[in-house]
């Protein structure tokens, strides 16, 4: 009995933990493998807890059939399913190394949304620490960005988030994003040292 809990709470606690994440129709066409063991042990628990809600006695529970091997069968399924998105994330951060700023679930869900790219915006402050939302227009260019104070700042180049690879990519266009930001501001402070000796005081600052 203390191993039939032990299996019921361990499982429990991941498959709430992956249940968000698998809601996902993206998440299910990038790791379909995943999606469908996730699937059986989604079927695995819920029919238990159908059970254990229609007759709560946990004597009763503990002698229904193959009840332990099922959550033992479940679990180890849930491991290979957490392995596999652990090494998912890592490729991800690998590219943009920025996505270790994030926890893992947040992470996924921004990964599974890749038909929203301004998804992003949510996460934009943890990956960024002056950077707390970037400026897309109708077409899905990012063209600029503002602080957390509203400035504004617009990038000298837009990137087209959908162009290419970069399409339900988003790594690889947020490492876009830090390039094109950095070239941005380093133009900038260029010109402001130029303009410093030229323009009046007062008009500088402002």
């Amino acid at each position: 009995m203390s191993e039939l809990i032990g299996e019921i709470n361990k499982c429990q606690k991941t498959w709430m933990y992956l249940e968000p994440i698998f809601a996902s129709d993206d998440i299910g066409k990038t790791m379909p493998n995943e999606a469908a063991m996730f699937k059986d042990v989604d079927t695995t628990w819920k029919s238990n807890m159908d059970f254990i809600e229609g007759d709560p006695g946990i004597l009763d529970l503990n002698e229904r059939d193959n009840i332990t091997a099922q959550f033992i069968e479940a679990n180890k399924k849930l491991d290979q399913i957490q392995n596999k998105l652990d090494a998912y994330l890592e490729e991800k951060s690998l590219v943009f190394p920025r996505f270790y700023f994030l926890d893992s679930q947040s992470l996924l869900m921004l990964l599974a949304q890749t038909k929203d790219p301004r998804a992003v915006q949510v996460h934009m402050d943890k990956c960024f620490e002056g950077i707390a939302t970037v400026k897309f227009n109708e077409k899905d260019e990012v063209y600029g960005m503002f602080s957390a104070e509203k400035e504004e700042v617009d990038f000298n180049a837009k990137i087209d988030v959908n162009a290419g690879d970069k399409k339900g990519n988003v790594e690889k266009w947020m490492l876009e994003i830090e390039t094109v930001m950095r070239k941005t501001l380093r133009e900038q402070v260029r010109d402001s040292l130029k303009a410093y000796f030229t323009v009046k005081r007062t008009d500088w600052v402002a």
